[in-house]
């Protein structure tokens, strides 16, 4: 069985979606008679040597999707090629829920489409028949006697009884491989309620259908016992359910008795309920979230009414902020660009509104994938909303650095509408990354917030200048920075591959370009600042007051090695920007005072710096200090 993924300094995903059809079907006795299980293959590995390895194979199942699709047809077809009695399966995401991929790729014998335990089952089944029928396989497709593609019924239905790999012991051998360390996935419970067009989490259109705790709770234990640092829940929305309270207090207790796991990454629900707060609030306090995620994908609301996605309200999202805010709760917002409906000034003030009503912390900006089998896919959509799309070679982040001429992957992705031109569209990412970058990881947060609060110039404007004045400037760091964020972006809408973002100072990862600019000013931190302040004149600051500003600026950004610092400073800045957080803005007081800011476990290198504090930390503690100390001198 094929769930391949990209290594992440030596760690894997465990292939959970194959790894739960396996175990369906082996814990039949009749299929334990009939077969041998070999082996999992989750390594991106040289596709011939994998396929001489096998030895004589009778079947082997592919789980296709956007990370490593195109290496499972390469795979496929070199496992043909050595075996061409060897029956080929393909399942995943990246299947049309039709016979295209039977019609269009002779070396794949079979197609399931969406959940796959049952299915997979019943095909073994049939295959260890003297005459297989194939004809009441659900969600099976299949060539005739004629080589004419046979598509069956669909069912939306699955099994909730269905065994875990982990407990079964599927994973058991590939747990002993040397030298990797696996990350794990488990879900409590199948589909979504909500039918956003621009997503295919919601092809099945079924209603949430649960998975009983006691296996749930097993899964965790399991994941505890093999020491596995970092783990992720599959549900799409971790928190609807009054039950996913308990699922938490579980993963809490289980981490207080034996260290794991780690982290926890889930898919929040969108619902504004207490459970969410108290979900969060607990995996919090013992150190294991991932931050919150508040998504608005767009503050448009042509563009959520193309898309058939329905927000909060901007009121009660900024009562949220406050609230996670206050109790120390880190949150992010994720948000789409090429959404119908959208132009380049609505998202690029929606980006600005965001950080207006209080999220300055992370917001994730994701161009919007055509998906195979979401709405927008649909060809009445496409030309309804003029859509233009590049097939483009993507960059999985955070992942190893892979050699371009290694089998590369690819994505439908939207970089026009006919609200939005593809030159608003390479604007609007350029205003994102910027944005992204100077606010979000704080470089220029607290100068904008001040600008904001006492000269009421707003967030979008003075991005926008700073954009104007970044772009304008190659000869300065900052110009010289964003012209090669500039430069991937065009060859982006231009459907050309991207040249990955990996600086070996920061370890041998691949970075988004928001990231990437941010560690690459850090790095030159007291140029940046120096050509920062010129720029910043411009807003006829008092006399001495943006050194001082800038002093704080300077100072409240985690750098590497600077564990404690001590600044004299002349103005109470921290309660200043506390109390606006807070939504309690008070005058900034002048008074001499020594402010101290201290981080006992930032790294003292730029490459675990980048990994902890950049990478693990952007949803979490963040790249500026938050434990700050304000002691007045009296002098």
């Amino acid at each position: 069985m094929v769930q391949a993924t990209n290594s992440s300094e030596g760690s894997y995903m465990l292939p959970y979606s194959v790894g739960t059809m396996v175990a369906h079907a082996w814990n039949d006795p009749l299929i334990k008679d009939m077969y041998e299980m070999k082996k999992f293959i989750v390594f991106k590995e040289d596709t011939d040597k994998i396929a001489e390895s096998l030895e004589n194979p009778f079947f082997i199942g592919f789980s296709a999707n956007m990370w490593n699709c195109n290496f499972s047809h390469v795979l496929a077809q070199a496992v043909k090629k050595r075996w061409p009695d060897c029956l080929i399966l393909f399942g995943g995401k990246m299947l049309p829920l039709d016979c295209t991929y039977l019609n269009e790729y002779p070396y794949i014998d079979f197609l399931i489409f969406l959940w796959g335990e049952v299915p997979f089952h019943e095909l073994l089944l049939e295959l260890g028949k003297e005459k297989p029928d194939f004809s009441a396989v659900k969600n099976l497709a299949y060539r005739d006697g004629n080589g004419k593609c046979i598509l069956n019924e669909m069912t939306k239905k699955f099994r909730v009884d269905l065994p875990s790999p982990y407990l079964a012991g599927t994973f058991d051998e590939l747990m002993k491989t040397p030298d990797v360390r696996f990350v794990a996935g488990f879900e409590t419970n199948r589909g979504c309620p909500f039918h956003c067009t621009y997503c295919d989490w919601d092809t099945t259109k079924s209603p949430i259908t649960e998975f009983p705790l006691e296996k749930v709770f097993a899964e965790i234990d399991w994941i505890a016992e093999h020491k596995i640092d970092y783990c992720g829940c599959f549900d799409s929305n971790f928190g609807i359910l009054a039950r996913d309270e308990l699922v938490a207090d579980k993963l809490v207790e289980t981490k207080a008795k034996t260290g794991f796991p780690h982290k926890l990454q889930v898919s929040a629900a969108k619902a504004d309920s207490p459970i969410v707060f108290n979900i969060n609030k607990k995996l919090n306090n013992c150190g294991m979230s991932k931050g919150v995620t508040l998504s608005m994908q767009s503050l448009n609301p042509e563009a959520l009414k193309n898309v058939d996605r329905q927000n909060i309200s901007l009121e009660r999202y900024s009562d949220l902020m406050r609230k996670y805010k206050m109790e120390g709760i880190p949150t992010f917002t994720d948000i789409i660009l090429g959404l119908p409906g959208e132009t380049y000034d609505s998202f690029c003030r929606g980006l600005c509104k965001l950080v207006e009503l209080g999220q300055n912390q992370q917001i994730f900006i994701y161009c919007c994938n055509l998906l195979v089998n979401s709405g927008l896919w649909q060809k009445h959509n496409v030309e309804k909303f003029g859509i233009e799309t590049v097939n483009i070679p993507f960059s999985q982040f955070h992942c190893d650095f892979v050699d371009p001429d290694e089998i590369e992957e690819y994505s439908e992705e939207i970089i026009a509408t006919n609200t939005m031109n593809k030159e608003d569209f390479v604007a609007a990412r350029i205003f994102g990354h910027g944005l992204q970058c100077f606010h979000c990881f704080g470089l220029l947060q607290f100068v904008a917030i001040y600008l904001f609060n006492e000269k009421n110039v707003s967030y979008y404007d003075f991005y926008s200048s700073l954009n104007n004045w970044v772009q304008s400037g190659s000869d300065t760091l900052t110009g010289s920075v964003f012209l090669k964020v500039e430069e991937q972006i065009v060859r982006y809408s231009n459907g050309l591959r991207l040249e990955q973002y990996v600086n070996p100072v920061f370890g041998n990862l691949v970075w988004p370009f928001e990231e990437g600019a941010f560690l690459e000013l850090m790095y030159n931190f007291d140029e940046f600042y120096k050509e920062i302040t010129e720029y910043l004149k411009k807003y006829d600051f008092e006399e001495d007051f943006l050194d001082e500003l800038i002093r704080f600026q300077k100072a409240v950004i985690k750098y590497p090695g600077r564990a404690v610092l001590s600044v004299p400073l002349a103005y109470d800045f921290h309660t200043y920007f506390y109390n606006i957080f807070a939504r309690n803005k008070t005058e900034l007081k002048k008074i001499n005072n020594f402010t101290t800011f201290s981080e006992p476990e930032l790294p003292d290198n730029w490459k675990d710096y980048s990994k902890f504090i950049v990478w693990f930390g952007r949803k979490g503690k963040g790249t500026v200090h938050t434990n700050i100390k304000v002691e007045p001198t009296g002098q």
